[in-house]
């Protein structure tokens, strides 16, 4: 039985480092778009960068590198020049002019991978949305060949133009409607929110490829897809955590963050990373034996900021950490990060370090009181055992004294009795 091959699509990849920025970020950022090609199935065939002390307003590079370009996408084959930065609209249709393939920045893939991975209507939606706004101001030039075939200067709008204004009209229409499918997205996770209100929130950020899937397994008992690959989830998902505190815990993993995120993505699954912004505290994971792991927490805490959660507090996760083959490393971000807890998602056995530094963040967020409870009323008896932890019980000839410990956000819920 013969099987037949999948033709991966052969990619050239292009990094322009800006003077004075350190030529080493500017080369782990290109090995992060090759790591992003490969996600897509690209075949990446070559690489190069140019030093700059700014982008040429048309071709983005510089003449003669262009010309090297050139050359590999003809000697290679290949079918799309990748560009590490986001490219205007015109230096996208001038590039693809000079070169004869297609041309993608760092956004256009970020958003390919988002599309080919989005499994839920509402993440559909969202990139949907994204892609949109990034194709909306690319609209001219896709039909000026019907103005060059016609020829000639008329006063009169080209055909070129009538079908970009259609096309921008219709754009404009579709964003508009999944604004609104957007819109009722967001109403009814503030309905969910509601049912939620009463437990703690828990949410898990970081890096994509970082290992927070597979800190949710390890954490809830799940069963998460954890791939090692970018972006291998997109998807908001909740589990209960349970056991640890009273009122249950409630933690969400959230999509990977990565440096130049792309703001129309940011705004797109702004309703999805609202679980971030509504979490009373937050687990930060970062790969610690990741090479820039310092670069990669900084652009994490930045992109929360963006998302207005910048205050929350948070535990630093240094997964990955049994990786470490460097002692030296592994002292150096010990002593960095002192606070954050090192360990392997896999291994089971680090699973109660971070539980006990989860449960002494609560433990600030209870208060211990004696309520006594009126035996006429001992059909409440069940609801203290709901919503706080019942210590101790004593039957007194005037009632029943009970000693309990009840969370802050349900301190409302007794408030009749306290």
């Amino acid at each position: 039985m013969q099987t037949e091959t999948i033709k991966k699509d052969k990619v050239f990849i292009v990094a322009l480092n800006l003077k004075p920025s350190p030529l080493n970020e500017t080369k782990e950022s290109l090995n992060e778009l090759g790591a992003l090609a490969e996600t897509l199935n690209f075949c990446v065939m070559g690489r190069v960068i140019q030093s700059r002390n700014s982008p040429d307003q048309r071709t983005f590079i510089g003449k003669g590198k262009l010309r090297e370009v050139e050359a590999a996408v003809e000697e290679l084959g290949i079918d799309i020049v990748l560009f590490d930065s986001e490219l205007t609209p015109k230096q996208g249709q001038v590039l693809e002019k000079i070169l004869g393939c297609m041309v993608w920045d760092r956004t256009q893939v970020i958003l390919e991978i988002f599309a080919r991975h989005a499994r839920t209507s509402e993440s559909k939606v969202q990139v949907e949305l994204a892609n949109l706004e990034y194709m909306l101001p690319r609209l001219v030039g896709m039909w000026a060949h019907l103005d060059r075939e016609r020829g000639g200067i008329s006063a009169s709008r080209g055909m070129g133009e009538k079908q970009i204004n259609i096309d921008r009209k219709i754009v404009r229409n579709r964003i508009g409607k999944l604004k609104k499918e957007l819109e009722k997205i967001v109403s009814e996770r503030q309905t969910q929110k509601k049912k939620r209100r009463n437990c703690f929130q828990l949410a898990i950020i970081g890096y994509t490829n970082s290992g927070k899937s597979t800190l949710m397994n390890l954490l809830t008992g799940s069963n998460l897809l954890a791939e090692d690959r970018l972006f291998a989830t997109l998807e908001s998902t909740t589990r209960m955590l349970e056991g640890v505190t009273k009122p249950e815990t409630v933690i969400s993993d959230t999509v990977g963050f990565i440096r130049n995120l792309p703001h129309g993505l940011v705004a797109s699954f702004r309703s999805t990373l609202d679980v971030v912004k509504d979490a009373d505290l937050i687990l930060h994971v970062a790969d610690a034996n990741h090479p820039l792991v310092e670069e990669h927490i900084s652009t994490t805490l930045d992109v929360l900021k963006e998302i207005g959660g910048g205050d929350i507090p948070a535990i630093l996760v240094l997964n990955k950490s049994d990786l470490i083959n460097d002692e030296i490393k592994k002292l150096i971000l010990d002593r960095k990060y002192s606070d954050a807890v090192m360990l392997s998602a896999f291994d089971i056995e680090t699973k109660n370090i971070l539980i006990d530094k989860i449960k002494i963040f609560f433990q600030d967020q209870f208060f211990s009181r004696r309520v006594k409870l009126p035996y006429d009323k001992s059909g409440n008896l069940a609801y203290f055992y709901e919503h706080a932890v019942v210590e101790n019980i004593s039957y007194l000839d005037d009632a029943m004294h009970i000693d309990c410990v009840i969370s802050k956000i349900n301190k409302s819920r007794f408030a009749g009795l306290l």
